[in-house]
């Protein structure tokens, strides 16, 4: 078991070094060694049990969750999470935590420009967050020899005398509060990290509103923009195709198709949603709680994302099309 503990100490003490360095490209390696190291840990607690069970037949006849267990020692993170809530070694908090930045982690790979601005804190936070989740881990068992090797940054935390390891299981929860302290996150900075890249991905979308709104020829308002941005887009959707077959759609072309949508399909946004949305920026800047913060930032950009998106296609669009005009005109 010390092995395996000095493993997971080597993995947080090097994210902490890379987080440190303040650097996007370091905070994202930072990250993901943190996810690694509370993987590792969640996966253990698993194994932890499912020896138990095999080593005491009376556990293992009254077990109520095998299912639980068998989903957590495979290889779905979801289900070593749900199984750690299980036994009480990871709090609700914590989960939800890191449900979302294990999404962030996974997002890495192809979404990393969107949360390069908040990578940093970010990846505090969560070193922090793994920090005092590492701490609470029910050691079950805790052997060495006395020729176990340790890695020079392991060996930092387990005290040893002069001819042997001097190691003890509290030492690894000593080294995590440790590293936590040494990490220095700053829950403010979070918050308003978080508030600041929402209020930002609202501004854009407000001026892609305006520019979409502006088009080419007659102005519309914003609230018809916000229906024409979602129907245009479910219109080419099979959702919206068979809910309109389901609904009694009776028309043949897409502009009829969208003109039915507006009024019939339930739309996230009957009007524009931008008001709305920066009052959500103030209630975040007012939570006192970084869990609680990352939360709501992470419910809000994931609801908001395709209509986002949507609005900058629009934007792009017109933008071009504007373009196309002024250089016709200049005889381009």
């Amino acid at each position: 078991m010390l092995k395996f503990l000095a493993s997971v100490l080597d993995q947080m003490d090097l994210a902490l070094e890379h987080i440190e360095k303040g650097g996007v490209h370091d905070a994202r390696f930072g990250l993901m060694l943190t996810d690694n190291a509370v993987e590792l840990v969640l996966h253990q607690i698993a194994r932890d049990q499912q020896s138990r069970l095999k080593a005491y037949r009376h556990l293992d006849e009254k077990f109520q969750y095998r299912k639980e267990l068998e989903e957590a020692l495979g290889r779905s993170f979801e289900g070593k999470l749900r199984y750690a809530r299980i036994e009480g070694q990871v709090s609700g908090e914590q989960s939800r935590t890191i449900t979302i930045m294990h999404s962030f982690r996974n997002d890495l790979y192809h979404l990393g420009l969107q949360y390069e601005s908040i990578l940093p804190d970010l990846s505090r936070f969560y070193f922090s967050t793994a920090c005092r989740f590492l701490a609470s881990f029910k050691i079950s068992w805790f052997s060495y020899s006395s020729n176990t090797v340790l890695s020079d940054r392991a060996m930092k935390f387990f005290p040893q005398g002069a001819k042997h390891f001097e190691a003890r299981p509290e030492d690894f929860r000593n080294a995590c509060e440790l590293l936590d302290v040494a990490c220095r996150h700053d829950k403010a900075t979070t918050i308003g990290g978080l508030a600041d890249h929402m209020e930002q991905a609202i501004n854009e979308a407000s001026t892609c509103l305006d520019i979409i709104a502006d088009g080419i020829g007659q102005r519309r308002s914003r609230d018809e923009v916000t229906i024409d941005g979602q129907t245009w887009e479910i219109a080419f959707t099979t959702e919206g195709t068979e809910f309109a077959a389901r609904t009694g759609y009776q028309g043949k072309t897409n502009f009829e198709l969208t003109d039915w949508l507006a009024k019939n399909y339930p739309l996230r946004f009957k009007r524009d949603p931008v008001p709305g949305w920066e009052r959500q920026v103030k209630r975040l800047r007012s939570t006192g709680n970084p869990h609680l913060a990352l939360e709501k930032y992470h419910s809000f950009m994931t609801y908001t994302a395709s209509f986002r998106d949507a609005l900058y296609d629009g934007a792009t669009q017109v933008e071009a099309e504007i373009d196309r005009q002024i250089n016709m005109r200049r005889g381009k």
